[in-house]
């Protein structure tokens, strides 16, 4: 079918039809039209990009290369959750085909023939990387129906096909003399696991809101829209799900249904909540622990709130009246934080606005305060979906993203961090249970900081300090993965055995990302230092802490004296003991039947 008679079958919903057309490239053939408005297209990526998404995306190439200070602000399109995708997935790409396209830039002399477009070299490795992408074929013509037309796009454009043929050339030379049967091949291996997480196709994770709708309610609507439900992610079908097998509230999509969920009303409307594994599990931890040793009403810090996800997801666990207290926001996210809680019904989510690590924990509004969910930033070097979480995160986490687990020179600052956050964590008087949890690789932000506040504890002086506890068993084999492509990048040989026997680390894989979780449970107090607590501060009563009224002072005297006479007869024989006990058991015994009488 034409492209003419598919937009003719749509004329009534040609608004939805160039909304789609936007975030579609083209290098596919059309398959088959939208039945009905509502239900999922069968379209299949046709169209070129928007030029604002490919000029967008070189100025963000420029902010993770370090030659801009801040993030771009463009505006005037990441409204759209297609085009906000496609622009950070195009950037992403681009970064980590830099060196080849570079190369092949320079192979075919293309920078002599258009000098004018050294100005704009960060447009050119974008679009030469969309070429790529294309199997350096020729697209279909940019029409204005597909968005505004920008000179400076066209006329790049316009070069690179006539160098099309040069540049597929020079590539095929490239892959042959380094033995590159597949593409990326071509780059580093530390490059070439981070790409694969851009160029294969990650399922998407999305969490049911039960303070809106029932699992049942949400599948309901999905298979109506053309969803299929199936038993296991091993056999995806076009437009598919399934429901997690660690936590029955979590829908795992289809890798194709991306575009689609990004749109879907049930999306919008705060029943179905885009939220990565990783923060669910570590919410279902702590609520775990704190069911276990408390109650319904207890309070619960989370530490670093960014998407604001861990925090309403804490909120529909077991509809917990106690408050959510989240830190640390970003002035400019506030207020869409506040609108996404109201948005899911986490009524009980309160922002804090001010960094965790400048709360006291002596404050009186933490009293109620029985668990933490110690989140502190870190490099999210385990993160497999990348576009997502800078979709979620905001474009600041691109150089710290794009760079990748072999990019190291920005530890010490986040570990210092983390540290400083566990620490302040664990001085709360009032919590029992702390969840430190990140998404890094990296043994530095993990077990070494554990293992630093480990040996800090137990040189304590503190008579009921935090214990280092065994994650969850029902939680620990139903999460971590049989094998993982960044086996090799973490050594753990130098490290304690009882530390990495009771951490839970997951590596990513194609369908998880990276985390890792500690949790720390504060140990109960026996009942003489309860007792000694109480005296010091005291609690017992004034008569206590001044020596005791006269009623005490005499019963403190006999006890004195009954310890005198029972160690004076220690020191006699023994048979002179053995008459002295007898002769006092006799006169009990007289009284007590005088009494009876």
């Amino acid at each position: 079918q034409s492209v003419e008679e598919f937009v003719n079958k749509l004329e009534n919903s040609k608004a939805l039809f160039l909304a789609q057309l936007y975030s579609y490239s083209f290098n596919a053939e059309l398959t088959s039209p939208l039945e009905e408005v509502g239900t999922i297209s069968s379209v299949k990526r046709l169209f070129p990009y928007h030029h604002k998404v490919l000029l967008a995306a070189s100025v963000y190439l420029e902010y993770i290369q370090g030659a801009r200070s801040c993030p771009p602000q463009p505006t005037f399109f990441l409204s759209d959750p297609f085009l906000q995708r496609q622009t950070y997935k195009l950037a992403l790409g681009a970064y980590h085909y830099l060196a080849v396209l570079e190369e092949l830039l320079l192979e075919t002399y293309f920078y002599s023939s258009y000098v004018q477009f050294r100005q704009c070299q960060p447009l050119v490795i974008v679009m030469m990387y969309n070429l790529k992408l294309l199997g350096f074929k020729a697209p279909a013509p940019y029409h204005c129906e597909f968005g505004e037309v920008i000179r400076e796009v066209q006329d790049v454009h316009e070069a690179l096909m006539k160098f099309k043929t040069k540049f597929h050339a020079a590539f095929a030379r490239s892959r042959i003399k380094c033995n590159a049967y597949n593409e990326d091949l071509l780059l580093s291996v530390d490059i070439r696991l981070r790409y694969r997480a851009i160029a294969e196709d990650t399922p998407r994770y999305a969490r049911v809101n039960t303070l809106k709708r029932n699992r049942e309610q949400v599948a309901m609507i999905l298979e109506n829209r053309g969803y299929k439900k199936i038993a296991a992610m091993d056999s995806w079908l076009p437009y598919s799900f399934y429901i997690d097998p660690l936590l029955d509230d979590l829908l795992v999509f289809s890798p194709d249904s991306k575009d689609d969920l990004s749109n879907f009303v049930l999306v919008h409307d705060g029943s179905l909540v885009i939220q990565d594994k990783s923060d669910m599990v570590a919410a279902k931890l702590l609520n775990k622990m704190i069911s276990t040793n408390g109650t319904s009403n207890d309070d619960i810090i989370v530490t670093d709130i960014d998407t604001g996800n861990a925090a309403c997801y804490l909120a529909t666990l077991q509809s917990r009246e106690g408050s959510i207290l989240a830190f640390g926001p970003r002035p400019d996210a506030t207020e869409k934080l506040l609108q996404k809680s109201e948005n899911l019904n986490a009524s009980n989510v309160h922002i804090v606005n001010e960094p965790f690590l400048q709360s006291s924990s002596k404050d009186k509004i933490f009293k109620g305060v029985r668990g933490i969910i110690c989140n502190p930033p870190c490099t999210l070097s385990g993160v497999v979906d990348m576009v997502e979480v800078v979709t979620e995160q905001g474009e600041k986490i691109l150089p710290v993203v794009a760079k990748g687990p072999g990019y190291t020179s920005h530890l010490p600052r986040f570990v210092t961090t983390q540290y400083l956050t566990l620490k302040h964590a664990l001085s709360f008087p009032k919590v029992n249970t702390v969840i430190y949890f990140t998404r890094s690789l990296h043994v530095q932000e993990n077990e070494q900081v554990i293992r630093k506040v480990v040996d800090e504890l137990s040189n304590s002086n503190d008579d009921s300090p935090f214990r280092l506890v065994s994650v969850d068993t029902s939680i620990r084999d139903r999460v971590l993965p049989e094998s993982s492509f960044f086996e090799s990048f973490v050594n753990l040989k130098n490290l304690p055995t009882d530390i990495v026997n009771k951490c839970l680390r997951v590596l990513p894989t194609n369908h998880l990302g990276g985390f890792f979780i500690a949790a720390f449970q504060r140990m109960p107090l026996r009942a003489n230092q309860v007792l000694e607590r109480a005296m010091e501060r005291g609690t017992l009563g004034a008569d206590i802490a001044k020596g005791g009224s006269k009623k005490n002072k005499r019963r403190m005297a006999k006890k004195a004296k009954m310890q005198d006479r029972d160690a004076q007869m220690a020191m006699e024989p023994t048979t002179a003991s053995i008459n002295k006990v007898r002769s006092k058991t006799k006169a009990k015994r007289s009284k007590s039947v005088k009494k009876s009488k």
